[in-house]
């Protein structure tokens, strides 16, 4: 079973994705904020990171550039899910992350993202 991490600060959203993805057979962590989110890749390992950008403490972006510093958290994929739409030109030129989803997205377009960047069909 994958295991995917949402770091996400918003609890109303958290809790939508959470089910939408543990329907589809994903095992899922949340963090609800910058710290926390980098604990969580430390400690949990996930196959995935979903991340915002607007987060408390640490911002998704400067979590994306601490995990690609680090060589026990560069290789996991990060999609960034964000009501930011400006953001994405900003990530697409570092290459810090693997997908990119604009605020509100279906549930089917973010499963359909999650297991592309997972090479899964």
């Amino acid at each position: 079973m994958k295991k995917i991490l949402i770091a996400e600060d918003e609890k109303d959203i958290v809790d939508v994705l959470k089910m939408g993805l543990e329907l589809e057979g994903y095992e899922v962590i949340v963090a609800y904020d910058g710290e926390e989110t980098l604990r969580k890749l430390k400690e949990e390992k996930p196959d995935l990171l979903l991340l915002d950008i607007m987060m408390p403490k640490v911002d998704g972006y400067s979590i994306s550039v601490k995990m690609k510093e680090d060589e026990e958290l560069k290789n996991i994929p990060i999609i960034v899910i964000t009501g930011k739409g400006e953001m994405k030109k900003v990530f697409e030129e570092t290459k810090n992350i693997d997908g990119y989803l604009e605020k509100p997205f279906p549930m089917e377009v973010l499963i359909k993202e999650v297991k592309r960047v997972l090479g899964e069909k």
